[in-house]
């Protein structure tokens, strides 16, 4: 399912789409991609777009109705989306992208150019199904497939078509209206894919042309408000968290009920297992199907307090998932404590001595011994430069809920042939948050993280799985990597630190292996060959 604010930016693109490389005139009546963009660009004639706007939307989505305003001055909006009871932003502000989640956190977006994708061939033919169109089919080397469809007559786009991740969605733009300049728009257009919870339908209702849009209208929010409120005069909190086999586990109270979550920073949101937070009684919204390590049903809950220790949040929007685990005999997982906690917090984990620290934002200084890692959070988990072997790749996403060392994805094993070769394919089955998915092992090799290498010399598998929500990224650096650390995290400066903490040697990049500086044990490894890595992806 596309967010409401990514399926705006879509409708968008698709009448401003520009290809991506050269491509010799086709022969015969078919156009070439050139010629349709450049029809369909004067067709609708968006040169001719005002200096402001502001425009009004209905829209249905996730079985929720609600509004969509945007305002925009110059290169400069923002849109607003009220969906049931949540409210989402995002826009762009002097070149700078940024999000606010139903949390209400502001998030600044950093520039991903590793995720831009690639074409790899482009072809023109003329369809009479599912609309009369002339059709240009995109793929991209992700295995991603884009189809922009093209009315014959007026050379406007009616209908596009994404394959990621096993499911194709669509989208069709209908009501095409000229303004007072003779711009043309579309003002509706509506979609899903094969799952019927997905549908959604976007109805423009008001366009003011030339609107009197301030600057201050389209800068960059502040927090809606303060999620985690730490105690007066307290700056750091110990957290009710205990690590086994490398794994943080945190007890929260909602709703005056003790319960295990998993601390995971590959969670783009907090989570909690549906038929827990029924128990609860807390009200679900809406239900969308999602696809992050299988495929499931997810929808929404407002808590009205949740404790953590002495932190206590309010009004807490979590979204649910089929998560329920025993991870020992005296822990049963209902939940994932993901972004939307961890941003609103600067912590401190400490896998030595087996604790976690909450420390109020801004208050955080980590040790002159700590090495930064810049990562970026545009989708809800700390993303960094890795290598596995001689390949190497910007989106790794550092993962305290994996228990593994690595796992490297399609996209990353497709653009590295040499190194994951065929042969070392054997497809096996794993657990994910929907359910069953397929992986294969491949061999153990070096692995590199900002100034370090390391070898797994317990012999221990990457995964890697098919592609399943996870087309975006090149892997996972998980527990039994992170655990060589002290690992402190930043959010709001977007910075990772590690500190080595001794607990086996680990090779400088290029190096010999440095020595531990304490001879603690190495605990049992534990956990099962595939864990959920994050949730699903929260509603722009």
């Amino acid at each position: 399912m596309k967010p409401a604010g990514l399926m705006f930016a879509l409708a968008a693109f698709a009448v401003s789409i520009a290809p991506a490389f050269a491509q010799e005139p086709a022969s015969g009546p078919n156009p070439t991609p050139e010629e349709l963009i450049a029809r369909s660009k004067a067709a609708e004639d968006t040169e001719r777009r005002p200096d402001a706007e502001h425009e009004v939307w209905a829209i249905r989505l996730a079985n929720l109705e609600g509004t969509l305003e945007l305002l925009r001055r110059g290169d400069d909006s923002i849109t607003q989306t009220s969906l049931g009871p949540f409210r989402t932003a995002r826009g762009v502000s002097r070149g700078q992208h940024w999000h606010q989640n139903e949390n209400g956190e502001t998030v600044l977006d950093r520039a991903e150019p590793s995720q831009v994708e690639r074409p790899v061939s482009q072809t023109v033919e003329r369809v009479h199904d599912p609309v009369e169109a002339w059709l240009l089919t995109t793929t991209f080397s992700s295995g991603h497939v884009s189809r922009f469809f093209y009315d014959p007559r007026t050379y406007y786009v009616i209908r596009t078509e994404k394959t990621v991740a096993g499911h194709t969605s669509h989208t069709t733009y209908e009501d095409f209206r000229s303004d007072a300049r003779g711009r043309t728009r579309f003002w509706r257009y509506s979609g899903g894919d094969d799952r019927p919870d997905n549908d959604f339908d976007y109805r423009m209702t008001s366009d003011e042309v030339g609107a009197d849009v301030s600057e201050a209208d389209v800068a960059i929010p502040r927090d809606r408000r303060t999620l985690v409120e730490f105690p007066a005069g307290q700056d750091t909190v110990r957290l009710p968290a205990r690590i086994e086999n490398d794994r943080i586990y945190v007890r929260l109270e909602v709703a005056g009920r003790g319960l295990d979550f998993l601390l995971d920073t590959g969670a783009s949101n907090i989570t909690i297992n549906e038929e827990v937070a029924r128990q609860l009684k807390l009200a679900l919204y809406g239900r969308t199907t999602q696809t992050a390590a299988g495929s499931f049903v997810s929808g929404r809950v407002v808590a009205p307090e949740i404790a953590i220790g002495s932190l206590t949040m309010r009004d807490v929007v979590l979204r649910t998932a089929p998560l329920a685990s025993d991870e020992s005999h005296d822990t049963r997982v209902v939940g994932l404590l993901g972004f939307d906690f961890l941003d609103a917090v600067a912590l401190k984990i400490d896998y030595a001595s087996g604790t976690v620290d909450a420390i109020r934002p801004g208050s955080l200084a980590p040790p002159a011994a700590a090495t930064p890692l810049e990562v970026r959070l545009n989708s809800g988990a700390p993303v960094a430069r890795a290598s596995v072997g001689d390949a190497s790749g910007d989106d790794f996403i550092l993962d305290t809920g994996a228990a593994f060392s690595y796992v490297v994805f399609q996209r990353f094993a497709r653009a590295h042939p040499d190194t994951f070769a065929a042969e070392d394919a054997k497809v096996q089955v794993g657990s994910g948050v929907g359910g069953s998915m397929p992986y294969r092992t491949i061999a153990t090799k070096r692995i590199g993280l900002g100034p370090w290498a390391f070898e797994d010399e317990r012999g221990a598998e990457a995964v890697s799985p098919n592609a399943l929500g996870f087309d975006n990224e090149d892997g996972l650096i998980g527990a039994d990597i992170l655990r060589l650390f002290t690992v402190y995290l930043d959010y709001a400066a977007g910075r990772v630190y590690l500190a080595p903490n001794g607990r086996e040697p680990m090779f400088e990049a290029g190096g010999e292996p440095q020595p531990p500086t304490s001879g603690q044990a190495q605990p049992d490894r534990g956990g099962a060959p595939w864990s959920p890595p994050r949730s699903p992806p929260r509603p722009g």
